[in-house]
């Protein structure tokens, strides 16, 4: 099983300001300060049904949103990803981010997340793990869409100005189906969205982007 989507990131004027940011602010540390091979490629799993995933030898239970750390896969082409009573094995290419999302019907896709890492930014995440066939993630502040199009199973990033709190709602169309408030922007690090429930009932989350320690 081989397949990566992303969803389209709908970056219109009035969100220009959040993308904006002085190139002059001084890097912080950052979460990925310490890999020590730049080709290392990161694969996690967003998977709200789930208690059990394991990505190649490093496992989790119970994970808070079901959003697991990354790991970092030093060197390796291929990944085995164990979540639930499915085993895949994913093609992953050097210095890229993964994740692996399964939806509301229990099956599986490999995104391609456009993590930047940038000094003067903040990576944002949004995964669609509802029976909703499209949904759009809304920036109030700005009156805009930050990504949009995110299909059913699947994901997409954008890269906002950080350091900066924001609230976020999920649509589909003008409709709000979902609210998540005061949303930390970290510059050098990111956040994952997770966006999740069925006829009507609906729930958004977010978590933290974390690298796996050994």
């Amino acid at each position: 099983m081989k397949r990566f989507h992303q969803a389209r990131s709908i970056l219109v004027f009035p969100i220009m300001a959040l993308l904006a940011a002085p190139a002059a602010l001084a890097q912080d540390a950052g979460l990925y300060e310490d890999i020590a091979n730049p080709d290392a490629s990161f694969v996690r799993v967003v998977d709200t049904g789930t208690a059990l995933v394991m990505i190649k030898a490093t496992s989790f239970q119970d994970q808070r949103a079901g959003v697991t750390p990354y790991v970092v896969i030093d060197g390796d082409s291929e990944v085995q990803i164990v979540a639930g009573d499915t085993t895949v094995t994913e093609a992953v290419k050097p210095a890229t981010f993964y994740t692996y999302v399964v939806g509301a019907d229990g099956s599986g896709v490999l995104v391609t997340d456009a993590i930047t890492r940038s000094p003067a930014q903040a990576d944002v995440s949004f995964y669609n793990l509802s029976d909703v066939a499209s949904v759009d993630l809304f920036a109030p502040m700005a009156k805009a869409v930050a990504i949009g199009g995110v299909a059913m199973g699947s994901g997409g990033s954008v890269a906002l100005k950080a350091p900066l709190t924001l609230d976020f709602e999920v649509r589909d169309g003008d409709k709000v189906l979902a609210t998540i408030p005061a949303v930390a922007l970290v510059r050098r690090e990111g956040v994952a969205i997770v966006f999740s429930g069925s006829a009507g009932a609906y729930a958004a989350t977010f978590t933290p982007n974390e690298l796996a320690r050994n």
